[in-house]
């Protein structure tokens, strides 16, 4: 952390107006995002390990009376839940390995020149399919083409405005997960340019999948018959375009006035300094009038470079700070993106599993799924102090193919009995 990042921790508040009292969950160069942070939006997403969720469940039911007797079945009904989710993710990352190793820009593998005519077209669609499922059961939601194209041409302060061409494109696909208010740094020429934590919308954690019509290169080859696979993390929702490929900088009409400006006045005032001296030496002048255009048109080209490299600095100061902010954001890619989003999606079906289960097991009697929604609601509201929107109808399926929970009259749900009648044997 530097400096003065640390210097404002100490002496501002969230609010800018106190000493800060509260810890902070996330400090980097891209920002921190309060514990506490306000969310935009009402997400699946359970912000919380495994193991965690399991210890604060059982000391929130230790204080019950019969919880010493509920407490063998809920740990069998863990292993279960465990044992299936492990086998489904299992199966996924074979599938994953087995589809994309054909498709990953990546590979160090080769095919033998005898096998390359017989080799059929990578199934790209069902790889596709494969990772959106995952991503979709490690919470995260999808952005709208019209969300999506609504950051283009703008940018946050820490941002780089960009253009982007959509019909580069064969397949784009963008999730996001995590979408709160995060607080970063900025320096106001309003407050004489001093540092201040600003709010800023952001999203935790945001995946982006695509497929080119045709190659690209641009500092990197993107090869248009492989799939794309990036996760960044702590990415302002007006930077979105930032992350794609095919974008180009876009220069503000600030920008353009701060390299022609000066270059233009230069210009001008120098020849104002020529005319002067023609109109005091006219004589002068007529002689050495080739000499003079000469001398305005050399000077009119010296300019014109200086406005040339000016504009390529500008340029290249904004391609520095977008490098930057990718290189600091940039979680994971390709392979390593699939694979780590099988273990999200691993995490997320675990605690929703879990959390139902616990929910169920712990009412003297059936429950609707409609209470049992609001019930894992609230005691991940009471665990981290985050609203979620629990997906009732999929966990309670899970539970009932593994025989854990068992629908009674009216959709109500109960604990198989069989697992109850097993703990008091």
């Amino acid at each position: 952390m530097s400096k003065s990042v640390e210097r404002i921790l100490t002496t501002w508040s969230i609010d800018g107006t106190g000493p800060l009292t509260r810890s902070i969950a996330e400090v980097s160069t891209t920002g921190w995002i309060d514990p506490d942070a306000s969310h935009w939006a009402i997400e699946s997403f359970i912000p919380i390990e495994t193991s965690a969720l399991l210890k604060y469940l059982r000391q929130s039911a230790a204080s019950e009376a019969n919880w010493s007797r509920l407490d063998s079945v809920f740990d069998r009904a863990v292993a279960t839940i465990t044992d299936y989710v492990d086998d489904l993710s299992a199966k996924r990352q074979n599938q994953f390995s087995d589809q994309y190793h054909e498709l990953d820009p990546d590979s160090d593998c080769k095919v033998p020149a005898s096998l390359e005519s017989e080799s059929p077209e990578p199934p790209i669609d069902n790889l596709i399919e494969l990772v959106e499922t995952t991503i979709k059961d490690a919470g995260y939601s999808k952005l709208t083409q019209e969300e999506i194209e609504r950051c283009v041409g703008v940018a946050s302060h820490w941002g780089v405005p960009m253009s982007a061409n959509f019909e580069l494109f064969r397949h784009l696909s963008v999730y996001a997960r995590g979408d709160v208010v995060g607080r970063r740094c900025h320096r106001n020429l309003r407050h004489l340019y001093r540092l201040e934590m600003v709010d800023v919308a952001i999203y935790q954690r945001l995946v982006v999948i695509f497929q080119l019509t045709e190659d690209h290169e641009r500092g990197e080859l993107l090869p248009a018959n492989k799939v794309h696979l990036r996760i960044f993390k702590n990415i302002p929702k007006q930077d979105v375009d930032m992350l794609l490929p095919g974008t180009k900088i876009k220069l503000s009409g600030f920008d353009h006035a701060k390299v022609l400006v000066p270059s233009l006045s230069g210009w001008l005032f120098s020849l104002q300094k020529i005319s002067r001296f023609v109109l005091v030496t006219l004589a002068l002048a007529a002689y050495y009038s080739t000499a003079l255009v000469i001398g305005l048109i050399l000077a009119a080209i010296g300019y014109g470079v200086k406005s040339f490299f000016g504009y390529f600095q500008t340029k290249n100061r904004y391609l520095l700070n977008l490098t930057r902010n990718l290189y600091f954001q940039k979680l994971d890619t390709n392979a390593g993106a699939g694979l780590q989003l099988v273990g999200q999606a691993r995490r997320q079906l675990l605690n929703e599993a879990i959390l139902a289960f616990f929910a169920i097991l712990t009412e003297t009697e059936p429950i609707s799924q409609r209470r049992l929604r609001r019930k894992c609601e609230r005691l991940i509201r009471e665990a981290v102090e985050v609203e979620i929107d629990f997906p009732a109808e999929r966990v309670v399926e899970v539970l009932t193919t593994l025989q854990l929970v068992q629908v009674m009259d009216e959709g109500r749900l109960l604990v198989n009995q069989s697992l109850l009648a097993s703990s008091t044997e």
